[in-house]
């Protein structure tokens, strides 16, 4: 598995002064800062999805006044909101198969068989439910995705003055 690349405010190894200056205008030309609130437009693959829809309203609502996506985060924020959409109609699902069992008088053979429906819906529930956290991670939708932001902030602040805690001040 390849190293995580690093910014350079993450970096630890000695650089010569052109080598920082080349990676700090390399890395301003790719990181965002717009100096402003993300715009996020929703992409039309969820558009037509009214659960889908609907999460993307409510993340979005709920992240006003935070600066943790940026407008190229769109399409990232749409598939979690999509794989969250996915995740209530396979609850759904699972829950008619439960009512299914609930019934009385059901054949074994039936039974049989809505166990092994709840099985595998259960394992695709569970991979989308991990693939669910990694985004939301990645998105900073979770705490540690937010620690992590903020460490990644506070080490770009401490850049600008790396003598700053010499003194302990």
């Amino acid at each position: 598995m390849p190293t995580p690349s690093r910014t350079l405010e993450n970096m630890s190894k000695n650089l010569t002064k052109a080598e920082i200056e080349a990676r700090s205008a390399a890395e301003q030309e790719v990181l965002p800062d717009r100096g402003r609130e993300a715009k996020l437009s929703k992409p039309k693959f969820i558009k037509n999805n009214k659960t889908a829809s609907k999460y993307w309203r409510d993340i979005i609502k709920r992240m006003e006044g935070l600066a943790i996506l940026d407008d190229l985060d769109s399409e990232m924020l749409a598939g979690y909101c999509s794989m969250l959409a996915r995740r209530d109609q396979w609850i759904s699902i699972s829950n008619q198969l439960m009512e299914t069992l609930a019934e009385k008088d059901v054949d074994p053979d039936k039974i049989l068989e809505v166990v092994s429906k709840l099985d595998t819906i259960t394992a695709k529930l569970q991979t989308l439910e991990r693939n669910l956290l990694s985004y939301a991670d990645k998105l900073g939708l979770t705490p540690t995705g937010r620690v992590r932001l903020a460490q990644k902030r506070a080490e770009t602040a401490m850049a600008a003055d790396p003598d700053g805690d010499l003194f302990g001040d």
